[in-house]
């Protein structure tokens, strides 16, 4: 899981219309969306305890659930992608490490590469 405040608040501002018009509700401002997220609060409860919820599920049941932290990635993505194919039940293997699959798949995936994908 990839997460961080700033992707959620926009990711909700661009999801809660689509549930606003299905229950004709007046559509939230962007200011009181910006004060309810740094209060914690969204349309399904506060965020936080959605995601204490995830990192605890995370550590009682490891092998049904990985919890990444953005930081983590930022700081070793390496690291992370062996963690993802290995919690996949794909690890890389010797030659691909030594091929440099990996820091492919570090660039492919960057966010740079991704935003000028077209």
């Amino acid at each position: 899981m990839i997460w961080t405040p700033l992707d959620q608040f926009i990711s909700h501002w661009h999801f809660a219309p689509k549930i606003q018009d299905q229950e004709m509700t007046e559509p939230i401002l962007l200011d009181d969306a910006f004060e309810m997220l740094c209060q914690g609060v969204q349309c399904y409860g506060p965020i936080w305890e959605h995601v204490l919820g995830y990192w605890k599920a995370s550590l009682e049941k490891p092998d049904k659930i990985l919890f990444l932290k953005y930081e983590d990635l930022q700081e070793d993505i390496i690291s992370c992608l062996k963690k993802l194919a290995n919690f996949l039940g794909f690890p890389f293997t010797d030659e691909e490490e030594t091929r440099g699959v990996i820091e492919e798949i570090s660039k492919f995936s960057s966010f740079d590469n991704m935003k000028n994908w077209k």
